[in-house]
Protein backbone atom coordinates (compact mmCIF):
# COMPACT_ATOMS: atom_id res chain seq x y z
CA UNK A 1 0.00 0.00 0.00
CA UNK A 2 1.33 3.44 -0.90
CA UNK A 3 2.42 5.71 1.96
CA UNK A 4 0.41 8.46 0.30
CA UNK A 5 -2.82 6.50 0.78
CA UNK A 6 -5.56 8.81 2.05
CA UNK A 7 -8.49 7.17 3.80
CA UNK A 8 -11.95 8.55 3.02
CA UNK A 9 -14.15 9.61 5.91
CA UNK A 10 -17.78 10.50 5.23
CA UNK A 11 -18.84 13.17 7.69
CA UNK A 12 -22.31 14.47 8.49
CA UNK A 13 -22.66 18.10 7.38
CA UNK A 14 -23.74 19.14 10.88
CA UNK A 15 -20.67 17.71 12.58
CA UNK A 16 -17.92 19.71 14.30
CA UNK A 17 -15.69 21.79 12.03
CA UNK A 18 -12.77 21.13 14.36
CA UNK A 19 -13.08 17.38 13.81
CA UNK A 20 -13.30 17.87 10.04
CA UNK A 21 -10.27 20.19 10.00
CA UNK A 22 -8.24 17.79 12.14
CA UNK A 23 -9.14 14.86 9.89
CA UNK A 24 -7.83 16.74 6.85
CA UNK A 25 -4.66 17.76 8.71
CA UNK A 26 -4.07 14.10 9.56
CA UNK A 27 -4.39 13.15 5.90
CA UNK A 28 -7.97 11.93 5.54
CA UNK A 29 -10.14 12.85 2.59
CA UNK A 30 -13.29 14.34 4.12
CA UNK A 31 -16.54 13.97 2.18
CA UNK A 32 -19.51 15.83 3.67
CA UNK A 33 -22.95 14.27 3.40
CA UNK A 34 -26.22 14.36 5.31
CA UNK A 35 -25.94 11.09 7.21
CA UNK A 36 -28.77 9.29 8.93
CA UNK A 37 -28.03 7.31 10.97
CA UNK A 38 -24.39 7.89 12.07
CA UNK A 39 -22.14 10.94 12.12
CA UNK A 40 -19.16 9.30 10.37
CA UNK A 41 -18.79 6.39 7.95
CA UNK A 42 -15.27 4.95 7.69
CA UNK A 43 -15.80 1.80 5.62
CA UNK A 44 -18.45 -0.13 3.74
CA UNK A 45 -19.77 -1.68 6.94
CA UNK A 46 -18.52 0.54 9.77
CA UNK A 47 -20.13 3.74 11.11
CA UNK A 48 -19.48 5.96 14.12
CA UNK A 49 -21.94 8.02 16.15
CA UNK A 50 -20.29 10.88 18.07
CA UNK A 51 -21.80 12.43 21.17
CA UNK A 52 -20.56 15.20 23.40
CA UNK A 53 -20.63 14.11 27.04
CA UNK A 54 -23.59 16.27 28.12
CA UNK A 55 -25.66 15.18 25.14
CA UNK A 56 -24.80 11.55 25.89
CA UNK A 57 -26.20 11.80 29.43
CA UNK A 58 -29.26 13.73 28.25
CA UNK A 59 -29.99 11.17 25.52
CA UNK A 60 -29.92 8.37 28.11
CA UNK A 61 -32.72 9.97 30.10
CA UNK A 62 -34.91 11.01 27.16
CA UNK A 63 -34.49 7.65 25.39
CA UNK A 64 -32.89 9.02 22.20
CA UNK A 65 -29.71 7.04 22.80
CA UNK A 66 -31.37 3.65 22.49
CA UNK A 67 -33.39 4.66 19.44
CA UNK A 68 -30.22 5.89 17.72
CA UNK A 69 -28.35 2.73 18.69
CA UNK A 70 -31.08 0.55 17.18
CA UNK A 71 -31.08 2.48 13.91
CA UNK A 72 -27.28 2.37 13.73
CA UNK A 73 -27.17 -1.39 14.30
CA UNK A 74 -29.83 -1.97 11.65
CA UNK A 75 -27.98 0.06 9.01
CA UNK A 76 -24.37 -1.05 9.54
CA UNK A 77 -22.81 -4.41 10.32
CA UNK A 78 -20.31 -2.74 12.67
CA UNK A 79 -20.70 0.49 14.57
CA UNK A 80 -19.20 2.47 17.40
CA UNK A 81 -20.56 5.06 19.82
CA UNK A 82 -17.91 7.65 20.58
CA UNK A 83 -18.40 9.82 23.69
CA UNK A 84 -16.31 12.98 23.87
CA UNK A 85 -15.38 14.67 27.15
CA UNK A 86 -14.09 14.04 30.68
CA UNK A 87 -16.07 10.86 31.33
CA UNK A 88 -14.27 9.83 34.53
CA UNK A 89 -14.98 13.15 36.24
CA UNK A 90 -18.60 13.14 35.09
CA UNK A 91 -19.31 9.57 36.23
CA UNK A 92 -17.79 10.22 39.66
CA UNK A 93 -20.11 13.19 40.06
CA UNK A 94 -23.25 11.17 39.29
CA UNK A 95 -25.62 10.45 42.14
CA UNK A 96 -26.47 7.08 40.60
CA UNK A 97 -23.65 5.89 38.28
CA UNK A 98 -25.49 2.61 37.67
CA UNK A 99 -27.70 4.50 35.21
CA UNK A 100 -24.60 5.30 33.14
CA UNK A 101 -23.17 1.77 33.24
CA UNK A 102 -26.60 0.24 32.65
CA UNK A 103 -27.06 2.31 29.48
CA UNK A 104 -23.65 1.26 28.18
CA UNK A 105 -24.36 -2.41 28.97
CA UNK A 106 -27.70 -2.22 27.12
CA UNK A 107 -26.13 -0.72 23.99
CA UNK A 108 -23.34 -3.29 23.91
CA UNK A 109 -25.50 -6.31 24.76
CA UNK A 110 -28.63 -5.50 22.77
CA UNK A 111 -27.07 -3.90 19.70
CA UNK A 112 -23.44 -5.12 19.70
CA UNK A 113 -22.16 -1.56 19.40
CA UNK A 114 -18.65 -0.71 20.61
CA UNK A 115 -18.10 2.17 23.06
CA UNK A 116 -15.17 4.58 22.92
CA UNK A 117 -14.28 7.65 24.98
CA UNK A 118 -12.08 10.52 23.78
CA UNK A 119 -11.07 13.69 25.68
CA UNK A 120 -11.65 16.18 22.85
CA UNK A 121 -12.27 16.75 19.14
CA UNK A 122 -8.61 16.39 18.14
CA UNK A 123 -8.41 12.90 19.65
CA UNK A 124 -11.76 12.03 18.06
CA UNK A 125 -10.26 12.89 14.67
CA UNK A 126 -7.15 10.81 15.39
CA UNK A 127 -9.30 7.78 16.16
CA UNK A 128 -11.49 8.24 13.07
CA UNK A 129 -8.46 8.67 10.81
CA UNK A 130 -6.73 5.61 12.27
CA UNK A 131 -9.85 3.45 12.02
CA UNK A 132 -10.59 4.51 8.44
CA UNK A 133 -7.00 3.91 7.38
CA UNK A 134 -6.89 0.47 9.01
CA UNK A 135 -10.19 -0.70 7.51
CA UNK A 136 -9.67 0.76 4.04
CA UNK A 137 -6.09 -0.41 3.62
CA UNK A 138 -7.15 -3.95 4.40
CA UNK A 139 -10.27 -3.87 2.18
CA UNK A 140 -10.13 -1.65 -0.87
CA UNK A 141 -13.89 -1.60 -1.17
CA UNK A 142 -16.23 1.16 -2.17
CA UNK A 143 -17.67 2.90 0.87
CA UNK A 144 -21.44 2.87 0.94
CA UNK A 145 -23.27 5.50 2.95
CA UNK A 146 -26.60 4.15 4.13
CA UNK A 147 -29.55 6.35 4.87
CA UNK A 148 -32.60 5.55 6.91
CA UNK A 149 -35.08 8.45 6.82
CA UNK A 150 -36.50 9.63 10.10
CA UNK A 151 -39.38 11.96 10.90
CA UNK A 152 -37.77 14.69 13.01
CA UNK A 153 -39.75 16.88 15.39
CA UNK A 154 -39.69 20.66 14.97
CA UNK A 155 -37.48 20.97 18.06
CA UNK A 156 -34.98 18.46 16.66
CA UNK A 157 -34.86 20.30 13.33
CA UNK A 158 -34.30 23.63 15.11
CA UNK A 159 -31.45 22.23 17.19
CA UNK A 160 -29.96 20.59 14.09
CA UNK A 161 -30.07 23.89 12.18
CA UNK A 162 -28.27 25.78 14.95
CA UNK A 163 -25.74 22.94 15.28
CA UNK A 164 -24.60 23.73 11.74
CA UNK A 165 -22.78 26.76 13.22
CA UNK A 166 -19.04 26.32 14.02
CA UNK A 167 -18.22 24.84 17.45
CA UNK A 168 -21.91 24.44 18.31
CA UNK A 169 -23.01 21.09 19.66
CA UNK A 170 -26.51 20.09 20.80
CA UNK A 171 -26.15 21.61 24.28
CA UNK A 172 -24.98 24.99 22.99
CA UNK A 173 -27.61 24.91 20.26
CA UNK A 174 -30.34 24.52 22.87
CA UNK A 175 -28.89 27.35 24.97
CA UNK A 176 -28.91 29.65 21.94
CA UNK A 177 -32.48 28.75 21.03
CA UNK A 178 -33.66 29.33 24.59
CA UNK A 179 -31.86 32.67 24.67
CA UNK A 180 -33.10 34.03 21.33
CA UNK A 181 -36.35 32.12 20.86
CA UNK A 182 -36.02 31.03 17.23
CA UNK A 183 -33.51 29.86 14.62
CA UNK A 184 -33.86 33.16 12.75
CA UNK A 185 -32.98 35.21 15.84
CA UNK A 186 -29.95 33.01 16.57
CA UNK A 187 -28.60 33.63 13.06
CA UNK A 188 -29.32 37.37 13.33
CA UNK A 189 -27.73 37.83 16.77
CA UNK A 190 -24.97 40.43 17.11
CA UNK A 191 -21.52 39.76 18.49
CA UNK A 192 -22.44 41.20 21.89
CA UNK A 193 -25.68 39.25 22.05
CA UNK A 194 -23.82 36.01 21.33
CA UNK A 195 -21.16 36.80 23.93
CA UNK A 196 -23.93 37.17 26.51
CA UNK A 197 -24.78 33.47 26.13
CA UNK A 198 -23.23 31.32 28.84
CA UNK A 199 -20.31 29.26 27.53
CA UNK A 200 -19.72 31.25 24.33
CA UNK A 201 -16.32 32.93 24.28
CA UNK A 202 -14.66 35.34 21.90
CA UNK A 203 -13.12 32.58 19.77
CA UNK A 204 -16.40 30.73 19.26
CA UNK A 205 -18.39 33.88 18.54
CA UNK A 206 -15.79 35.05 16.01
CA UNK A 207 -15.96 31.71 14.17
CA UNK A 208 -19.76 31.86 14.10
CA UNK A 209 -19.81 35.40 12.71
CA UNK A 210 -17.08 34.68 10.17
CA UNK A 211 -19.09 31.67 8.98
CA UNK A 212 -22.37 33.60 8.73
CA UNK A 213 -20.73 36.52 6.91
CA UNK A 214 -18.56 34.44 4.54
CA UNK A 215 -19.27 35.01 0.87
CA UNK A 216 -20.64 31.97 -0.94
CA UNK A 217 -18.18 30.58 -3.51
Amino acid sequence: MSKSFKPIVFVDTRESLDVKDSLMELGSEVVERVLAPADYVVSKDYAVERKELHDFFRSIFDGRLFEQAERLAEAYENSCLLVEGDVIKAVKALRNPMVFWGAIAKIMADHHISLLFTPDERHTAMFLHSLAKKLQEEKRRKILVKHKPKAYTLKQMQISAVQSLPLIGPERAELLLKKFGSVRRVFQASKWELLSVKGLGEKTVRKILDFLDAKYQ
